[in-house]
């Protein structure tokens, strides 16, 4: 949902999600937001999730890079800054607090994801929470591929080209824990059911989750170690 790019076109989510509407994935990541709180969203896009927490009846505050996808999601936020998330300006512009952060596919773009948490983390408000979502470089088709000796990009999904870091579920929770978070719940999205083997697919994924699943969602909040300043 975070654009690598500056250009004047809509991101490739942005069309990806006006052709297939929100996946299984976007839905758990609404799942983990409370009604009618504050949230900062990293990383909106043109704010396909930004509208259906505001009709949830929440308060909105959101950075996004592409000035394109910025224009779309405005309509729906109390206030949108345009620029990136690892640019401490364009976080002094947000002071929160914020009862719930939302970073839905953003940190893999990152160059330093631990310090983009660790702004994220300064505006929480005490009882506040981190959802995140990341895909899963451990997913069973990955692994065969490598096997294979391939690793090929792709325009989106666990390889997707914009892709700056790659994370398992143990690199992630590390990740969080260098930014000072404390891991709440990790989640996969429910598999599709389909035919006779859906469920089997679904006890399969509920067994080995870091195997099937291409998406994990967390929820976070800041380590007792790192009081809110």
């Amino acid at each position: 949902m975070f654009s690598a790019s500056q250009a004047g076109s809509s991101s490739v989510y942005d069309r990806t999600v006006a052709q297939r509407g929100l996946s299984k994935a976007h839905r758990c990541v609404l799942d983990q937001v409370p009604s009618h709180v504050s949230v900062l969203e990293i990383g909106p896009a043109s704010g396909y999730l930004t509208r259906a927490l505001v009709e949830r009846g929440c308060q909105v505050d959101a950075i996004e890079l592409n000035p394109r996808d910025a224009e779309k999601a405005a309509p729906y936020c109390r206030k949108l800054v345009v620029g990136s998330a690892e640019d401490p300006q364009v976080f002094g512009q947000l002071n929160g607090p914020y009862r719930v952060a939302l970073l839905a596919d953003v940190l893999e773009h990152l160059r330093s994801p631990d310090e983009t948490l660790r702004w994220v983390a300064e505006r929480l408000a005490p009882d506040g929470e981190v959802v995140v979502s990341l895909p899963n470089v451990a997913h069973w088709k990955v692994r065969l591929d490598l096997l294979r000796g391939q690793f090929e990009y792709r325009d989106d999904g666990v390889l997707d080209r914009t892709h700056l870091r790659f994370f398992t579920r143990s690199s992630a929770e590390a990740l969080f824990r260098d930014a000072g978070l404390e891991l709440l719940q990790a989640i996969t999205p429910p598999p599709k059911v389909r035919g006779r083997f859906g469920p089997l697919k679904e006890l399969a994924k509920a067994s080995w989750p870091t195997l099937f699943a291409r998406q994990i969602v967390y929820r976070l909040r800041r380590a007792a170690a790192h009081p809110s300043t």
